[in-house]
């Protein structure tokens, strides 16, 4: 049995040990892109259960937060795709974090576009758009930097390492991409 102050000091413990184990990973990842070590794997995989799996992921957020979530495919994309469903889903999931963080309320949109179909290939839009506290333009420019934030304050108040969006920039350029605001 836990007094109560056990508990919140277990709690506070385990919160900062995922922090930990996220800036972790963060910091592999962008080392192993720096290091022209990161390999894309392409499989089949179905863009459909990809969204729903993000979907799940921010369902109790949604909830808490008492933003609406919406997930907007087009009829003209394909559902099955050959790529990186992993590397997808991570720059996916940061893009809609980073809007939950941002949107106290009102609504969050992912929404999927066919941007070209060529023979054998397809081009995807994806766009996150939200209804949050927005950017200052001068600040947008550096936004993809490693370690950049809006301003010095959004660390301690919306906390982050600003590794997230740095990352997602080299992903989906090594997927060939490119990522702005």
């Amino acid at each position: 049995e836990l007094t109560p102050k056990q508990r919140e000091y277990l709690t506070i413990i385990r919160s900062s040990g995922r922090t930990l184990l996220g800036l972790l990973g963060d910091i592999l990842d962008l080392s192993k892109i720096e290091a022209d070590k990161l390999e894309l794997e392409a499989i089949p995989f179905n863009l459909v259960e990809l969204l729903d799996e993000i979907t799940d992921l921010f369902r109790d957020t949604a909830a808490q937060q008492g933003v609406e979530f919406l997930i907007c495919l087009r009829g003209d994309v394909p559902e099955q795709l050959v790529g990186d469903p992993l590397r997808l889903k991570q720059v996916l999931v940061n893009l809609v974090s980073n809007a939950f963080k941002f949107t106290p309320k009102g609504e969050i949109e992912l929404k999927v576009d066919l941007a070209e179909l060529l023979p054998g290939e397809v081009e995807l839009r994806f766009t996150v758009r939200d209804t949050g506290i927005g950017l200052d333009s001068s600040k947008a420019q550096n936004l993809f930097e490693a370690f950049a934030q809006a301003d010095d304050s959004t660390t301690r108040k919306f906390g982050g390492t600003g590794l997230g969006l740095a990352i997602a920039k080299k992903l989906v350029e090594v997927m060939q991409g490119r990522i702005w605001v």
